[in-house]
Parts: structure tokens; sequence; C-alpha cells
């Protein structure tokens, strides 16, 4: 194969989960575990009060966390089910379909997590289900990935069996609702009139461009470091290298649609757009120049475009992580602008400021909402492997 995948390396070239790599890897989930609790003790003991946000800038880290949790989870799921449904090399065992189901619940759960610590009051979250008003697009948007997550359930279920004809048409639905994941989240945004930079019809695109390259990322790690369940070595180096060819087209395409959101906006030099000079020029310069840019698209830009495997893993883990910068460039800059003038100078109060800053906690928070992710993941994949034997079991018993 050759083209953006590149020739597929030799099999020995590709990285495997060894012994230091597992090690290294659960070292640091006690980290990241250990040092979560400390915030989510001090969530639950202090409320709000050691966050960073406040009256004007009321959405932080964690609902940044929260949109890109559900963007991993609907970018990660459209390539692997749809690489299944397509019978794509690679991607036609069973097994990745329940891995990519599995990948797709650790993202989202932790994501309702950030959003339900968010809360000023935790005990109304279940009214947006019990009392749901549907021309809202966050009670919409609820809705849809609690749809998705049953539909999801009923196919790990039918990919345990030999032969089924209703996963193939179940998953295409649950494609669907993974598309409209990022989509909706950007239309989340957009349909906010106020907010002059949030109302933009490229958002929605925007928001699933990143959603498909971190999902990529994502998957592309997990596709490098897990076991060969039911695939070849061959079919495994397919997979991960289709992997490493999306990830750096929608890496490439999203920066392209950002650019030219950016370049529009600044264009006319008589015009004034204070949101995109925050992201560049503000007191949030180094989440885009930093962590967006450097961090999140030129170091993975290099690595990608070499032959090495493990550069590509080291790139994938590098987008996966960085692209929250991606939500925050979108969030935080949309509610640092005022809508009307001299507001913020009229009253005078620490959370009464368009400054924004995440503080000790809610970093710590978020650390722990990595490690329950990293958790449910792994959990999930045990469940995969026993549910498989029993399946496989249980077919030999039949026959």
């Amino acid at each position: 194969m050759t083209g953006l995948t590149g020739s597929i390396p030799a099999a020995s070239r590709w990285p495997h989960a060894g012994a230091r790599l597992r090690l290294w890897l659960w070292l640091a989930w006690l980290v990241a575990l250990g040092l979560g609790l400390v915030g989510i003790y001090q969530r639950m003991t202090q409320g709000h009060l050691p966050a960073g946000y406040g009256s004007y800038v009321p959405w932080g880290l964690w609902v940044a966390i929260y949109f890109h949790g559900v963007g991993i989870a609907g970018g990660a799921f459209v390539l692997g089910a749809g690489g299944f449904v397509l019978g794509l090399p690679g991607f036609g065992h069973p097994a990745l379909v329940r891995t990519v189901i599995v990948l797709a619940v650790a993202a989202i759960l932790p994501a309702f997590m950030g959003v339900w610590l968010d809360l000023g009051h935790m005990g109304r979250a279940p009214f947006i289900f019990l009392y749901p008003n549907f021309t809202s697009m966050m009670a919409f948007n609820a809705w849809m990935y609690n749809a998705f997550l049953i539909v999801a359930v009923v196919c790990w279920l039918l990919s345990l069996k030999s032969r089924s004809g209703w996963l193939r048409p179940l998953l295409c639905l649950a494609i669907l609702f993974s598309i409209l994941f990022p989509s909706q989240s950007g239309a989340f945004f957009g349909v906010v009139e106020a907010k002059g930079f949030w109302h933009s019809a490229l958002l929605p695109m925007l928001f699933l461009a990143s959603a498909i390259t971190a999902g990529a990322a994502t998957l592309l790690v997990v596709r490098a470091i897990a076991d060969d369940q039911g695939l070849s070595r061959t079919e495994h180096d397919l997979a991960v290298a289709r992997l490493r060819t999306v990830t750096l087209v929608g890496l490439i395409v999203y920066f392209v649609f950002e650019f030219a959101e950016f370049s529009i906006a600044l264009w006319n030099p008589n015009t004034h757009a204070p949101a995109v000079e925050l992201i560049l020029w503000g007191p949030y310069w180094w989440v885009f120049w930093i962590v967006h840019l450097l961090l999140g698209g030129l170091v993975p830009l290099v690595l990608l475009i070499t032959r090495r495997p493990r550069a590509w893993t080291g790139a994938a883990l590098l987008i996966a992580g960085a692209f929250i910068s991606a939500r925050l460039n979108v969030l935080v800059p949309g509610q640092a602008v005022g809508e009307i003038q001299g507001l913020q100078e009229a009253f005078h109060h620490e959370r009464l400021t368009y400054i924004y800053h995440a503080t000790v906690m809610e970093y710590l928070v978020g650390l722990f909402l990595l490690a329950v992710g990293a958790a449910v993941f792994f959990l999930g994949e045990r469940i995969n492997r026993w549910a498989a034997r029993r399946a496989t079991s249980f077919s030999r018993g039949e026959a």
C-alpha cells in the first residue's frame, strides 16, 4: 500500500504493548486518579468557590472536556464502525466493533461527569430527561447521546452472535448519531446569535473535523497498543495505517477550516474581532500557539509524515490530548467578549470578570475524569474478552 498510508513496514516495527509500556500506563493512571480525587474532594466540600469561572464566563475547562469527550466518542465510532460496515481490511472483525463501542462509552461517561460537576445544583441533572424541551439544543443533545448509547449496547450484543442481519443496519443508525454528536455541538454554539464569535455556520464543520481527527487519533493509539484479538498482523498493520491517514488528513482539513475562520475575521483592517484577538494575542495566547498549534498541530504533523509507527502513536497521543484546545478556543473567547459595553467596569467582584483561567482544582478534576475514562475502557476490554470467550464456547457447544 502506498500513498498517504505509505508502504506498510515490517510487522516487527509496529509498536506493541510490552511490560514497560503497561507499567508506565498504570503509573500514569494511578497518579491521575490520586490527584483527581483531591480535586473531587475540593469540589464536593467547597462547591464552585475554588473554580475560576464566574457570572460572565460560567463555562470553563469541564465543559470543554465534555465537548472534547463526546467528539472523541463520535469520531472514533464513525471510523471504527464505518470501517466494519464497509468491510475495510483491518476493520472487518466484530472484536473491533466491540472495542470501538467500549471506547465511545469510555469517552462519553467522563464527559457527562464533567457537565454534572459543572452544574450548580447537581441533583437537577435528571430534569433534562424528566421534563425535556426539545426546542432546546441542550435537551436534544442529551437525548441523542442516550439514544446512541442504547443502540450501541444493542450492537455490542449483536456482535457476539456468529450471524446477525441486524448488526450492520443498527451500526449505520449509531454512525448517524455519531456524526450528529460534533455537528450538534457546533450548532449548540452557532445558534447563539448574541455571541458574534459563536454565531457562525462554519462552527459545526470545525467541530466535526476536530472530532474525526481526535477520534481517529484516539483509535489509532488503542489499535497500536492493543492485543491483536481476532486480527492477523497484516490486518492490524492496515488498520493502524488507515487511521494514521485519516488523522493526518483530518489534521490538515481542520487547520484549513480554522485558517478560513480567522483570516476572514481579520482580513479587513478596519474591522474588530475581539474574540479572535483574544485567542491569538490575549491572555489565552498560549492555548492557541503552544497547546493547539504546536503540540496539537505542527509536532504531530511532522511525526505523522514519517514512516515510523512509534512516531504515529506519539503524534496520535498528542492530538488526542491537545485537541481539547480546539474546544477551549471556541468556548472561552466566545464568553470573554461582553455584549454590553462598560458592563465589566460597572460592577467589581472577583466573579464579575471576563477573563477566565482554569484553577488547580479544575485541572485536578480533569485528571480524575481522564482516569475514569481509562478505567472504563480497561474494564470494558476485559468484559469484551470474557464475552468473546463465552460466545465462542457457546457456539462450539451448539455445533
